[in-house]
């Protein structure tokens, strides 16, 4: 039962680093230039390490998530 559980979030977080590393060698779309591949990479590193950078870039990273839904319906 326990090996199931851990096999099942083993394939659910493989599937998700997948899905990640297929994003980020996507091709962009215009006015993005295939240089951007790189910047999408640190964004995502950036926001994974250091949350306090997001947070001072992006006003919806200081809210709570219930206040961005209720901006969205203002």
């Amino acid at each position: 039962m326990l090996g199931t559980i851990l096999q099942l979030c083993g394939v659910f977080f493989t599937l998700l680093g997948i899905f990640t590393v297929i994003h980020w060698f996507k091709t962009p779309k215009m006015p993005a230039d295939d240089s951007n591949r790189i910047n999408n990479i640190k964004s995502w590193w950036i926001g994974l390490t250091r949350p306090e950078v997001m947070a001072k870039s992006w006003k919806a990273f200081r809210q709570d998530e219930m206040d961005n839904i209720e901006d969205v319906g203002k």
